[in-house]
């Protein structure tokens, strides 16, 4: 038996999810600045995958043992602009109802290809956040952990 990784196949499954009005891309789409493409979901460029753990399940020897892998997907959801809106918190309740629209299509999707199980780990404060050109946008980042079958 072989042991494998399926990290870049669950997060190429994640950007094909489908979330009316967000765009969610893959490790290989990062765009360099968010400007003009938001809402717009994103695996975060520095610490995408987080706390990873390998556990045996059986016994065995020359690749027999059951393998799982758990690990961390960090992304980021970046609404809109910072000053976009009339007010200070004017974009506050659009960005919620698409975090909201995300968490939906993440939780009642039971065929991310790779992973056997992916849930919400953590959801970071809403505020501003800063795309990698270096623009505040309204939004948050949170986590997923998953459990793939090694082997």
């Amino acid at each position: 038996m072989a042991i494998t990784s399926t990290i870049s196949t669950v997060a190429d499954s994640i950007s094909n999810l489908s979330v009316s009005g967000v765009t969610i891309k893959d490790i290989d789409q990062i765009p360099e600045s968010a400007a003009m493409l938001c809402p717009l979901l994103i695996p975060q460029p520095d610490n995408f995958v987080t706390d990873l753990s390998v556990s045996f399940e059986t016994f065995g020897s020359n690749g027999g043992a059951k393998i799982n892998t758990n690990y961390t997907l960090n992304y980021v959801f970046l609404f809109c602009e910072v000053g976009g809106g009339l007010g200070a918190f004017a974009a506050f309740s659009g960005l919620v109802a698409k975090l909201s629209a995300i968490l939906v299509a993440i939780n009642s999707n039971d065929a991310i290809t790779g992973a056997v199980d992916v849930k919400i780990n953590s959801i970071g404060n809403i505020g501003v956040i800063t795309d990698p050109a270096g623009n505040d946008f309204w939004g948050l980042m949170f986590s997923l952990r998953v459990l793939e079958y090694s082997q």
